[in-house]
């Protein structure tokens, strides 16, 4: 019989990780008092305005109850305003200008992420690596 190697496993590399790149970037959002995953709900905001609970959950490949729990966290802080769509199942979400305010604030601490990240593997590993996170995102 064959012996697998657990260490090529895809899910267990992927999930360390995920982890790993989560901790630093959530380690440089805590210095505006978000997350990381805030942080990513908020530019899907601004760039989507108007966005529903729906087609947001899919953007950001999150379970619909997740990303609620989450947008209600950034309303009670006055940084996502929704409204009810048309037909009263959904919501739209913007941002407030608190929340672009904060927002503004954060995108310098991500672009040092993300230089820190392509620092770490060199220019040409990581526009490989975004390529094939791309990619795995579509299984």
């Amino acid at each position: 019989m064959e012996e697998d190697d657990f260490s090529l496993c895809v899910l267990d590399n992927a999930r360390k990780a995920a982890r790993a790149v989560s901790r630093h970037y959530d380690k440089l959002a805590r210095q505006v008092g978000m997350t990381a995953g805030q942080f990513s709900v908020l530019v899907s905001i601004r760039k989507y305005e108007g966005v529903t609970t729906a087609a947001l959950a899919k953007r950001l490949s999150m379970e619909r109850t997740t990303l609620v729990r989450n947008v209600a966290l950034l309303e009670r802080k006055g940084l996502v305003a929704s409204q009810p769509v048309r037909d009263g199942r959904s919501k739209q979400y913007r941002l407030t200008p608190k929340g672009a305010e904060l927002l503004d604030t954060a995108v310098p601490l991500w672009r040092q992420a993300q230089a820190d990240v392509k620092g770490h593997l060199g220019s040409d590993k990581f526009l490989r690596a975004i390529d094939t996170l791309k990619r795995l995102s579509e299984l």
